[in-house]
């Protein structure tokens, strides 16, 4: 904003002197000095920047113009309306449109034929140039203070994001730390309990082996059948605590796909239908991998903003069904993702289908030996 105000008082500048050589009264023999001291002072005025010394400077601007056109060059009141603008600026808030105009009017009441024309001109440039810049740093202001209230929010929300993934990795120690007390201590209560009364029996089988080997055999036998048993619940217990296979996969393409869609701006979704527990392990690996292929097409080429998956078990097969509401494909071109899904798919004795007609859909059809 100074460079354009520099910039206004530069042609202004010129123009006075240029008004003043080729009027037809005789020029000033002081007006090179003059002007050199008025530019002088302007470009200090715009070198300080300390509010109040500025101000100082811009008041001794203004009684340095208003003398030299007193007692030198009269063209130098049309140097005012500009500095009586620059002015305003500095208490804006402080003045009123009006206000101002009636300030810039005033000179012109000493002023007669073609300068009055002149200085109005001038003055209402000034005026209108006036404004604008006001108009311009309000709205900065205003766009200053959205950004800082934006800043505050995002430290806000950045805090409070810190702090809840705190809370829930402490959770999750937590979570952790209680499952193996509880899982130590049902293996203390179960399998510690049943070894304790096993050894017990076979020191005392032992201790009988001599004298009454029958005893000994009898005790041998409880102690063997003590250690069944605490095989038994921990087999139990260890199965009760590992997660189902479909659990597992079925969670681990929802994160994958949810993730996939909050990094990509894409919309997702993940449905299922059927009996998830025919699928394997390597066929859950098999579907994740040909999704995620899926999701990376969508994103990079097909111009899409949604994408839906479906994983349904039917009687003898498994389908996994990505499709996109992207642009879709007249015809099918198959790159390396595409031949890379067939070749994992055909792993398992399965095929892919590939439809680019309304969106893009991409199937997986792996058989299985369900009844």
């Amino acid at each position: 904003m100074e460079l354009w105000t520099v910039g206004n008082k530069t042609i202004l500048l010129f123009y006075v002197v240029l008004l003043t050589y080729f009027s037809d009264r005789e020029p000033s023999r002081w007006l090179v000095l003059l002007v050199l001291i008025y530019a002088s002072l302007n470009l200090a005025l715009h070198i300080v920047k300390d509010a109040r010394m500025k101000k100082a400077l811009l008041f001794a601007v203004l009684v340095y113009a208003i003398g030299c056109a007193w007692k030198e060059e009269p063209n130098f009141v049309l140097l005012l309306p500009l500095n009586l603008c620059e002015l305003a600026l500095l208490f804006a808030g402080r003045q009123r449109y009006p206000a101002l105009l009636a300030v810039l009017a005033l000179p012109g009441f000493a002023l007669r034929g073609h300068e009055l024309v002149s200085y109005a001109f001038i003055a209402m440039l000034s005026f209108v140039n006036h404004a604008l810049i006001r108009q311009y740093m309000a709205k900065t202001i205003r766009q200053e203070d959205a950004i800082d209230r934006l800043r505050r929010d995002v430290q806000r929300l950045t805090k409070k994001q810190n702090d809840n993934d705190e809370f829930a990795r402490t959770s999750e120690y937590m979570v952790k730390l209680e499952e193996r007390n509880r899982l130590a201590q049902e293996i203390h209560d179960g399998l510690g309990h049943a070894m304790t009364g096993a050894l017990i029996q076979m020191e005392a089988a032992k201790r009988l082996l001599d004298s009454d080997p029958a005893m000994a055999g009898t005790l041998l036998q409880n102690a063997i059948g003590i250690s069944k048993e605490g095989i038994e619940e921990i087999r139990l217990t260890l199965k009760n605590h590992k997660p189902l296979v479909e659990q597992l996969g079925l969670n681990r393409l929802k994160a994958a796909v949810e993730s996939f869609g909050m990094q990509s701006n894409l919309r997702t979704s993940v449905v299922h239908e059927g009996n998830m527990e025919v699928i394997t392990p390597l066929q859950w690996k098999i579907i994740h991998e040909n999704v995620l292929e899926c999701l990376t097409n969508a994103a990079k080429y097909a111009s899409a903003t949604a994408v839906n998956v479906e994983v349904r078990v039917f009687n003898r097969f498994i389908q996994a069904v990505v499709s996109d509401n992207g642009k879709g494909a007249g015809q099918i071109v198959k790159g390396l993702g595409l031949l890379g899904m067939e070749e994992r798919t055909a792993s398992v004795n399965g095929t892919v289908i590939a439809d680019g007609s309304s969106g893009f859909t991409v199937s997986t059809l792996i058989p299985y030996g369900g009844g």
